[in-house]
């Protein structure tokens, strides 16, 4: 369920604030206004900094609450990223002031900072300062970067304590691998309390699958709950969904229901899985319906795992290349070149341009690995935007060989969830609103929500998915025959398993068409270093023997 921080004013003209969950906004307000909470403001948090916790109010019931606590890790985190971005530009400002000041005719000496030195450097300790900011709104993928850019930022002043004995540097040093340690463990401490960054995704899909399983097992067995809960512990294997699993027991030993339960761990169970738990406690069905989800997401992690196998080689592939890029225009054309300078043999233009990257490689390194780095923060801040992600999402759609996989990809996701949900007796308006949550595409969703409004209007489901322009046309007609025929769910079903096996198609075309594409890649790229080089070398060996 979505969570709200909203601004107020109470019934004593008092103001507020807090957050609160509901699925809009309005439902939101409605639900603060009969708590005699009148809000003034209103957003959508996005982050993972919301998370639910059993309280017991005045009267000794349980409910649950939400709060916006982020882990004290991770709050150390992104205040000392803050705080290394200041240090970055100390650091900037007292190098600047202990560079070399004589020049040797017009040029500066070796250690001299130029202005894209000085231009980079503030951009770096910029970005980490935003990085830092990201951190505290509760982004995983931000620790990850800002460990990166820690890290990075560490092997200068490393370098300089172990060859010159410079303690200030290794002050800097001690700083920047601080920050990195901290993400590492602000990482794991994310992962370990079920963080979901606002997504409604579940973290390890074959986790939740296998416990889903045996849980359902157990109850069709006879087996009260908390037992089951208690036998599942001992089968998991990983420290996260152990200790989830104990707060879950525990929280159902004092009475809370179980979908209730689940809701407070919201990085592993998502709003699909709780929402179907209670539909099943609702109608006496729970270990049928807990069977239906296992097969679902085991389902989810195969299709999950198809697409990652067929991409595997392809990386593979583009990282062995770039490493030899990066070796060949590190370690090999720079002795080369040496050579032929030291020789004055005349270099073509293709060696010219060679030197000049294999420099500005040298030289900039670190703008190579930030600039994309920072490229993808621009990114995640636009894609917030709804317009933006709109747009975006339907470029993705029409990328070749890609954009036909994620078409079907989620048409199957589509497809099958709401199969799931229906069977799961659950009301159609509702299922649609998680369908959408969870189909991963915002064109997709607003195609969802077309066909949501259509059942409120009192007309069918599949007029809007004809007019989509996004689901393809046959998924329309099946769904306008499941509707005239009653057998909706079972026509959903088999839309999911042909998907299915068009993604398999899919695969083995994309994987098929992107291996020689990325050979032939390769083959020009590391051919023309190597014929660069090659040429003013016959040349010198030719003038040799004239």
């Amino acid at each position: 369920m979505p969570v709200f921080e909203y601004k107020a004013l109470n019934a004593k003209g008092k103001a507020a604030s807090g957050v609160i969950d509901a699925d809009t906004a309005r439902d939101a307000r409605e639900k603060l206004r009969n708590q005699k909470i009148y809000v003034t403001d209103i957003t959508e948090v996005r982050g993972s900094t919301a998370k639910r916790e059993v309280v017991k109010d005045d009267m000794g019931r349980k409910k649950i609450v939400v709060s916006s606590e982020l882990p004290k890790i991770v709050q150390y985190t992104g205040t000392l990223a803050i705080i290394a971005a200041g240090i970055m530009l100390l650091q900037l400002v007292m190098d600047w002031r202990n560079q070399p000041e004589v020049t040797v005719g017009e040029e500066a000496v070796e250690g001299a900072m130029t202005s894209i030195d000085i231009l980079v450097r503030i951009v770096s300790a910029a970005a980490t300062g935003m990085f830092g900011y990201v951190v505290l709104k509760g982004r995983t993928w931000a620790l990850m970067v800002t460990g990166l850019f820690g890290a990075i930022e560490a092997i200068g002043p490393m370098s300089k304590l172990v060859t010159e004995n410079d303690y200030i540097a290794g002050m800097f040093a001690l700083v920047y691998g601080s920050l990195t340690m901290l993400c590492i463990l602000s990482i794991a401490r994310m992962k370990d309390t079920g963080s979901s960054e606002g997504t409604d995704k579940i973290q390890s899909l074959s986790e939740v699958s296998s416990f889903t399983r045996q849980i359902a097992t157990l109850l069709h067995s006879g087996i009260p709950l908390a037992q089951g809960l208690t036998a599942c512990i001992e089968q998991a294997e990983s420290p996260g969904m152990q200790k989830t699993l104990r707060h879950l027991r525990e929280q159902v030993t004092q009475g809370l229901d179980f979908a209730s339960a689940l809701e407070t761990c919201p990085g592993y169970f998502n709003t699909l899985y709780v929402n179907m738990v209670r539909a099943g406690q609702a109608s006496g069905q729970l270990d049928e319906v807990l069977t239906r989800i296992a097969e679902y997401l085991s389902n989810q992690n195969r299709l999950k795992n198809k697409v990652i196998n067929a991409m595997m080689y392809p990386a593979i592939m583009l990282t062995v290349s770039t490493l030899v890029v990066i070796l060949l225009m590190t370690f090999v054309v720079p002795k080369i070149t040496e050579i032929l300078i030291a020789q004055n043999v005349p270099l073509p233009l293709p060696t010219t341009i060679l030197i000049g990257l294999s420099s500005f490689m040298a030289t900039y390194w670190q703008l190579l690995i930030k600039g994309p780095l920072i490229g993808v923060f621009f990114l995640q801040g636009a894609l917030q935007q709804d317009a933006f992600k709109m747009k975006w999402d339907l470029l993705k759609l029409k990328v070749p060989l890609f954009g036909d996989l994620l078409r079907k990809t989620a048409v199957s996701r589509f497809a099958i969830t709401f199969a799931v949900l229906l069977r799961s007796g659950m009301p159609a308006l509702e299922a649609l609103r998680i369908v959408k949550k969870i189909v991963g595409n915002r064109a997709m969703q607003e195609v969802i929500q077309g066909i949501h409004d259509s059942i409120v209007e009192g007309t069918d489901i599949s007029t809007p998915i004809k007019k989509s322009g996004i689901f393809p046309p046959v998924v329309g007609y099946m769904v306008a025959v499941g509707e005239q025929t009653g057998e909706l769910e079972q026509l959903l079903e088999r839309i999911a398993h042909a998907y299915d096996e068009e993604i398999d198609i899919s695969i083995a075309r994309m994987t098929g068409l992107i291996e020689p594409i990325m050979i032939v890649f390769m083959a020009v790229v590391v051919g023309g270093i190597v014929s660069a080089v090659i040429i003013p070398l016959l040349q010198m060996s030719t003038s040799g023997l004239g």
